[in-house]
């Protein structure tokens, strides 16, 4: 597979992975119309360079979501009733849906990444401790600080925003603003309990 076709199927998979997380509000807003717009465009530009009409393009990326999702299901990854809700989205043809929620699942698997480096956990360690937990219990169990978890939690991407900063790709003002956001996920995601 091209690193354009891993791109593709991988920003259509997120647009799955939004739909499963509804993200019937922001699809509303005008920056959600911008980025369905410019999704529709990068469609149309792959389709083209393969040779295929969008249709055709789209039926192919819904065919192997659909071998994605039976293979994660089978693995055990997802549960059949997850399995199930995936494939109802896929065949409802909505891949360029908005990607705000796609973003923050990358922003929560980074985040759940640094706390599991923090906790000294890999990632299947973490997700067994975790039930019936938060992440802010197993801190606590440890004697950490759980204001050092959040801190951890949100450092990986404040590095990440601070290079955007400095190479001119990100106005301060914005970066704030992200990083106000991500503080506050942090916080969440750090008292949030995860079910049995």
């Amino acid at each position: 597979m091209t690193r354009l076709d891993r791109r593709a199927l991988g920003a259509l998979a997120g647009a799955v992975v939004l739909l499963a997380g509804g993200g019937a509000a922001l699809a509303a807003s005008s920056a959600a119309r911008d980025q369905g717009a410019r999704c529709d465009q990068r469609l149309a530009r792959i389709a083209e360079r393969r040779g295929v009409t969008v249709e055709q393009l789209k039926a192919d990326i819904e065919a192997r979501l659909l071998a994605r999702i039976e293979a994660a299901q089978e693995s055990g990854r997802i549960s059949p009733e997850r399995a199930a809700a995936l494939r109802e989205h896929v065949s409802e043809g909505m891949l360029c849906a908005a990607g705000g929620h796609v973003r923050a699942r990358i922003a929560v698997r980074g985040m759940l990444k640094a706390a599991a480096g923090f906790l000294g956990l890999d990632r299947q360690e973490l997700r067994a401790q975790l039930t019936g937990h938060s992440l802010a219990d197993l801190a606590t169990t440890q004697h950490k600080s759980v204001a050092d978890l959040r801190a951890a939690m949100v450092a990986p991407a404040k590095a990440h925003v601070a290079n955007a900063v400095a190479g001119g790709k990100l106005p301060q003002a914005r970066a704030d603003m992200i990083l106000e956001r991500l503080e506050k996920l942090a916080e969440r995601l750090a008292t949030r309990m995860f079910p049995s």
